[in-house]
Parts: C-alpha cells; sequence; structure tokens
C-alpha cells in the first residue's frame, strides 16, 4: 500500500497488541475503546494483507509476518517521539557557528560588550558576526536565513512575517564642543539655523526620525561636513566648531573620553524604539531564542538610553 494511505495511529495499535496480546489490555493503555482497538486491527489486516493475529487458548498471538513487523515498528515510533515530538535540544556550550546580527554603530557599541561577555561563559565556542544591510535587502537576507537578528532601529520590518521586542528607547541631543564659544548651556533654535552642521549619511534608517523632525519644524541645516560613520562624530566634534544631531547613546559613551557635550535640541525629536527583530521561520530556533533571550537580559531596566 501506498505510506500515504497508512494511518500512524495504526502503529501505535499495533506496537501495543505486540506487547500486550490482548484488545482489551490496550483499549485500557491507550484509553479506547474496545470496538475502536478491534476496528484498527481490522484496517491493519487489509493493509499489511495479513491476519497478523490468531486467537488460541483464550490469548492472542502474533503471526509470522507480525512478529517480523516488531523491531521496524518499535523503531518508526521511537523516532516520531524522540525525533520529531520532542522539542529539538540545544546546548549553547556546544554551538561552533557564528551568530549573525544586523545592528548600527549605535547597537554594536550598546550591545556588543555585553553580548560577547555573556556569550564567552555561556557559548565559549561561538563567534559573532555584525554585518550592515541595506534596508532594502535586509528582510530577504532574514528570510534567507543569512542573518539571525537584526538590532537597532528598522521600521521597514513591519510585516507580519516579522517578530519584534521592543528593548528601549532612546532620544536625540545635539553634540558640540565642550568649550564652544558660543554654546554654553544650551542652544538656541536660531542658533541652530546658524550653525555649521555635521550629519551622518548612512544606509540605515536611524537619522528618519530627525530627519523628519527637521522638515515638520521646517529647519534646514547648513551642513559643512558629511561622514559615513557614527563612531567618528565625537573626536571631530571635539575638535571643531561644528554641531551634530544624533541619537543619545554614542556621544554619552563618547562625552567620557572626548571634550564634548551634549544639549537638548532646540525642537522637539521623537524617541526612537530601539528592538530586537526576526524571522517567523526562526521564532522557535532553539539557538535563536536563547539569543534574544540573552539580549532581552541586558535590556531589562534600561527603558531609556
Amino acid at each position: 500500500m501506498e505510506i500515504g494511505r497508512l494511518d500512524l495511529n495504526l502503529l501505535v495499535i499495533l506496537d501495543g497488541l505486540l506487547q500486550e496480546r490482548s484488545i482489551t489490555r490496550v483499549a485500557e493503555r491507550l484509553e479506547l475503546s474496545q470496538p475502536t482497538v478491534s476496528a484498527a486491527l481490522g484496517r491493519l489486516r487489509v493493509a499489511l494483507k495479513d491476519e497478523l493475529f490468531v486467537r488460541s487458548h483464550g490469548g492472542m498471538h502474533p503471526t509470522e509476518r507480525a512478529m517480523q513487523l516488531r523491531d521496524p515498528v518499535e523503531r518508526v515510533l521511537r523516532v516520531v517521539r524522540h525525533e520529531i515530538l520532542t522539542a529539538a535540544r540545544f546546548d549553547p556550550t556546544e554551538l561552533t557557528g557564528p551568530l549573525v546580527i544586523c545592528a548600527s554603530d549605535v547597537g554594536e557599541l550598546e550591545f556588543m560588550p555585553g553580548l560577547i561577555a555573556r556569550i564567552s561563559v555561556q557559548a565559549p565556542k561561538a563567534s559573532v558576526i555584525c554585518v550592515v544591510r541595506d534596508p532594502r535587502t535586509l528582510a530577504k537576507d532574514m528570510e534567507e536565513g543569512e542573518i539571525d537578528l537584526a538590532v537597532g532601529y528598522f521600521p521597514d520590518l513591519q510585516t507580519a512575517v516579522f517578530k519584534q521586542q521592543v528593548l528601549f528607547s532612546h532620544d536625540s541631543v545635539c553634540v558640540v564642543r565642550r568649550a564652544h564659544p558660543v554654546y554654553g548651556e544650551g542652544i538656541t533654535l536660531e542658533q541652530y539655523r546658524e550653525a555649521h552642521h555635521l550629519i551622518v549619511s548612512q544606509e540605515s534608517r536611524s537619522q528618519d526620525v530627525i530627519d523628519q523632525a527637521l522638515v515638520e519644524h521646517g529647519i534646514v541645516r547648513k551642513v559643512v561636513l558629511t561622514i559615513s560613520h557614527f563612531v567618528n562624530v565625537p573626536q571631530l566634534i571635539a575638535n571643531t566648531e561644528l554641531v551634530a544631531t544624533i541619537a543619545r547613546p554614542i556621544p554619552r559613551t563618547a562625552s567620557q573620553f572626548f571634550p564634548i557635550a551634549l544639549l537638548p535640541p532646540p525642537f522637539r525629536i521623537p524617541s526612537m524604539q530601539i528592538k530586537q527583530v526576526w524571522h517567523r521561520r526562526f521564532d522557535k530556533s532553539p539557538k535563536l531564542i536563547w539569543l534574544r533571550n540573552l539580549i532581552t537580559d541586558m535590556s531589562q531596566n534600561k527603558p531609556n538610553m
């Protein structure tokens, strides 16, 4: 017979009959009615073209064909129970492949030190690869499993095929040289309009919130320097009279090492939600559940950064 026409439940009943040699006991063991077990035996006889069990001396004795099936049936059911129905086992200490995370400069600075510290303890054989992707291709790369997780601001990953968790939010600040001759305790809107600005141009979407706020307030900046990386902002600001408007985490950390000041913008910029995002294909992946939990633990008690 074709395998597609064989009900797996029949093998469960056949296995029970081979062990119990009694329809009554099999029915009790499987919590079925005796007529149900009897009907299943009838279907097995038709499917396998053998009587399978013969009543004799008050019991049911397996035929030669039934005895030949005993070991194969046990193997099939063992595979189903332990390799198909049981959740996949995951031991992070045995993880050897790289974990690929799409993160911005902010994400790398905020998460990587703590994440690496945890991974080195829990998964000492593993490694992490941080990548940057064009927002237009990120969804495809995640769907194909080339990227395990995206951590940061990803407004393009909003479709139903993605799942996400908000980790924290952060605001934006104006960054200036600490001893700047004009900006002391703050910067006015007029000063902001007249200032010479440094901006960061990346394929990421992290500047979208700031750019949209500028448009809403009708502000056009005098941009005199455009760079490609946020991490270079503190050093450049510390050595020029320029103003940069960026997310708080990088300049907050850098202010310990560079003479820079963080000032509130003279207009409202909405805070930005930082999330971890993953594709639904890998929602139940034990490896990625473990990784997501690590990042969640790192973000606890940090609603704002």
